[in-house]
């Protein structure tokens, strides 16, 4: 196993990760980077995530370990074109990785979207 040591130089953010249980479809090909829903806490803090015209309610849960989410950046070589580069020198490069977010705790969706059904009107006269 390779230990990577991380200084920090700032406080990272803190993320949540999120858990559902089953599928999403879309009529998009891919979905990665499209608003899927909202995501909104009650007054007791309990989590409930909108999606189209279903709402999924949810909680909150301590993860026993902890995540990093961490971004590579690679040293730029300067004065050196990129179809030069030789592999003494790519080996020498030192790589650094930055602390995007931690990751403490995750929001389950286990029971099954419920329809959001909109009252009329004409239901209270």
């Amino acid at each position: 196993m390779v230990q990577v040591f991380i200084k920090l130089t700032e406080v990272p953010l803190e993320w949540h990760l999120i858990e559902l249980q089953g599928a999403l479809e879309s009529f998009e090909q891919d979905i990665a980077g499209l608003h899927i829903g909202d995501l909104h806490f009650d007054e007791k803090g309990n989590p409930f995530l909108i999606v189209g015209h279903h709402v999924l309610t949810g909680k909150l849960v301590s993860l026993d370990k902890p995540f990093a989410v961490l971004k590579k950046n690679e040293p730029q070589l300067s004065n050196v074109k990129t179809d030069a580069i030789n592999h003494e020198n790519t080996e020498n490069s030192q790589v650094i990785y930055k602390v995007e977010a931690l990751i403490k705790e995750k929001i389950i969706f286990r029971n099954r979207p419920r329809p959001i059904i909109m009252k009329s009107l004409s239901a209270k006269t």
